[in-house]
């Protein structure tokens, strides 16, 4: 509806006649059509709703936890495997 206003009119018309309510288009009109027929339909007999809520409640209880204490290792890594292999590697032909 902006656009279709913004063409007869400058921008700033447009805008407040789109949203001034007094110019409805046919998307307006079929919305308040729906809004009326929505209020008569909510118009039901007032009953106490009860909502239902489960009153038994699932329990998990986690083991209790145990600390393990685990083999002290060293990181270090023996001088042999930080020299390089003599003689150094060669490609094969091929």
């Amino acid at each position: 509806m902006l656009v279709a206003n913004a063409r007869q009119v400058p921008l700033s018309q447009a805008v407040a006649r789109t949203f001034d309510g007094a110019h409805p288009c046919a998307l307006c009109h079929a919305v308040a059509k729906g809004e009326k027929s929505e209020k008569k339909s909510e118009v039901l007999p007032a009953a106490a709703k009860i909502d239902l809520i489960s009153t038994t409640r699932m329990l998990t209880w986690l083991p209790p936890f145990v600390r393990y204490d685990y083999a002290e290792t060293s990181s270090a890594i023996p001088k042999r495997y930080l020299a390089p292999p003599v003689p150094p590697p060669r490609l094969l032909p091929g």
